[in-house]
């Protein structure tokens, strides 16, 4: 993708003073339309005043794009994003809002029109799917894949424009919403195959970084005079197909492996022209589903293909991963090209798909119609906590590994968890629905995962609390031998606390939301057993947080890794707060001094 410079505002049309580059931003939580920024580069941001409200446009123009960029909205804060200069998502500070509309964070803004009736003049404005808006100060990310509006030689309009997908902080909340005009206060009310993108200025203060773009050209790739030689056997090497004496062949759509008559062990090889609309490097993916990392077929060779343009082998595929990727420098044109591969793994309907991205052309696929497998659709099973809190053991995927003894607490503020029992630990915590469970309740499959629905935050999934030798000791990754779950408890309104022992103390850790699910509070308590003595209570510490950067707010608040998220300390337990390094970042630590008796640490998590 092509990143927009930042280093000034030379790749922009001029604008009045309320935009800047700068180096930092922050933004107080509690406090309206406060932005400010120290000096440096890499930040855009937007401080409207009196005669200084300018939109602000890219001196590039755009058609079919894919966007991503991170945003930060001051409390009470109004931008957009324009696509075009015509077609608006909404920036709003939005947190907390139960039932957004399209005015809010990630909305598709209405169209208006001052000639119908009163009351009707604003139309067509599409909501978010769901609220994943982050607090004021905090960043927040969009993903948006757009289609520019199609035009036919005359100039007259032959489809709308189309928000393909809109993710927002991780979670799709539009896909495939055809917009029929320019949405209300956009740069321009008539339409075209391309235009600038705008940030709106006029309203209130914003900071946007890394903005990426990809812009995509309209024709596509394709193939065309397509044929097919296929034999029967179980190959153990790609074959010269031209040298087998028993094969069957003729015509093909695309890359379809039906061709073949068979479904289990056989060779293919399909020829044709492939075509090009633009000069430019191009990525070819060449996927066989049946290969699945099966030990039971470790060393046994199960498939392999090539993928030929021209004179020049652009892609082998080895049989040993799903999916192979090559690249070609070519030019606009046609050239001739060749594709063969076997199967030799019994047992499973096959599906080989070619795909093609590159020279300004989105993912595509080469295959004739119907060849791929489409999954076999199974609705969605989730649990929502509509009326109370939910409580779900299951299996969730964290950094990379599958956590198999958790349990994910859902609740009706729509703040949730996850715990990782084994180790006392949280693992992540996000807001909007709940939980879907159908590959862990359904048919029972390899991976069994319960998944967030939500805009999730991701913790280190360490122990909240652990004995330490000293001060700088490193924290550990899991709670050891002499740590035992000692299972839950609920309290009167279904939260629950968390119960283990751990060398010589017992440990209740309680979460609960607050302020209306804005906040998830967790109270940790530490209390001595019979044998504790006051020079091992003194070693005791609770971490509260880690990540690559921690910053102090005023009022014993935090920011956690680059204004992701903040921590808000109530309650040290007689303790003072330390942030030191930790494995290349920063962690927050509390000592615990058991010699008195119990303690308690408490902290909100707010994002």
């Amino acid at each position: 993708m092509s990143s927009q410079s930042l280093t000034n505002l030379d790749e922009f049309r001029p604008a009045a003073g309320n935009w800047r580059i700068v180096g930092e931003v922050s933004a107080d939580l509690n406090t309206e339309q406060d932005l400010s920024s120290q000096p440096g580069e890499g930040i855009l941001v937007n401080i409207p005043s009196d005669g200084q409200r300018d939109n602000l446009f890219t001196g590039w123009e755009h058609g079919d794009m894919e966007l991503e960029l991170e945003f930060m909205m001051p409390k009470g804060s109004n931008a957009g994003i324009y696509l075009q200069g015509r077609y608006e998502i909404q920036l709003f500070d939005s947190w907390g809002v139960p039932s957004p509309t399209f005015a809010d964070a990630g909305g598709i803004y209405e169209r208006w029109d001052p000639t119908r009736p009163d009351g009707q003049q604003g139309y067509q404005g599409h909501p978010p799917s769901m609220n994943v808006s982050r607090a004021p100060g905090l960043w927040q990310n969009f993903k948006i894949h757009f289609q520019a509006p199609r035009f036919d030689d005359k100039g007259h309009k032959i489809a709308n424009a189309k928000m393909v997908k809109v993710v927002h902080n991780g979670v799709v909340i539009h896909e495939n919403v055809e917009l029929t005009g320019p949405t209300r206060a956009a740069a321009f009310q008539d339409e075209k195959a391309t235009g600038p993108l705008m940030i709106q200025g006029d309203h209130g203060p914003v900071a946007i970084r890394n903005i990426r773009y990809k812009q995509y050209q309209p024709n596509p790739v394709t193939v065309s005079q397509v044929r097919f030689q296929s034999a029967e056997g179980a190959f153990t090497a790609l074959p010269d197909m031209t040298k087998l004496t028993s094969t069957t062949g003729g015509e093909a759509e695309g890359i379809d492996w039906r061709a073949s008559g068979v479904r289990d062990q056989f060779a293919m090889r399909f020829t044709g022209n492939l075509h090009v609309p633009y000069d430019g490097l191009y990525q070819f993916q060449l996927m066989f589903d049946w290969v699945t990392g099966d030990p039971h077929y470790k060393e046994k060779a199960v498939g392999a293909g090539e993928l030929v343009i021209g004179d020049r082998s652009v892609l082998q595929h080895a049989g040993k991963q799903r999916t192979v990727t090559g690249e070609a420098e070519l030019k606009a044109g046609t050239h001739p090209f060749s594709l063969s591969f076997f199967k030799n793994k019994p047992g499973q309907v096959p599906s080989v798909a070619l795909y093609v991205e590159g020279g300004g052309t989105p993912l595509q696929s080469l295959n004739a119609p119907g060849s791929v497998a489409e999954p076999r659709f199974v609705p969605s099973i989730t649990v929502e906590a509509s009326a109370e809190p939910e409580l779900i053991r299951g299996f969730v995927r964290h950094d990379g590994k599958k956590k198999i003894r958790t349990i994910a607490v859902g609740h009706p503020s729509g703040v949730h968890y996850t715990m990782d029992l084994a180790q006392g630990a949280m693992l992540q915590a996000w807001k909007g629905d709940f939980i879907e469970t159908t590959d862990m309740w359904h048919s029972r499959g390899t991976e069994q995962l319960a998944v967030p629905l939500g805009s999730v935050l991701d913790f280190s999934g360490k122990p909240a609390v652990a004995l330490l030798d000293s001060p700088s000791t490193a924290w550990p990754d899991s709670m050891g031998t002499d740590y035992t779950l000692k299972g839950y408890e609920l309290d009167s309104d279904g939260h629950p606390s968390f119960l283990y022992k751990m060398t010589n103390i017992s440990v209740s850790d309680h979460l609960f939301p607050a302020e209306g699910g804005r906040q998830l509070v967790r109270e940790v308590t530490l209390r001595p057993g019979a044998s504790n003595t006051e020079e091992v209570a003194g070693n005791y510490w609770v971490r509260v947080a880690s990540g690559t950067e921690i910053s102090q707010l005023p009022g014993n608040s935090y920011s956690i890794d680059g204004r992701m998220y903040y921590v808000s300390v109530l309650d040290t337990g007689g303790g003072k707060a330390v942030v030191r390094a930790s494995d290349g970042g920063q962690e927050l630590l509390i000592p615990i001094s058991l010699s008195a008796g119990s303690v308690t640490v408490r902290y909100a998590l707010i994002w």
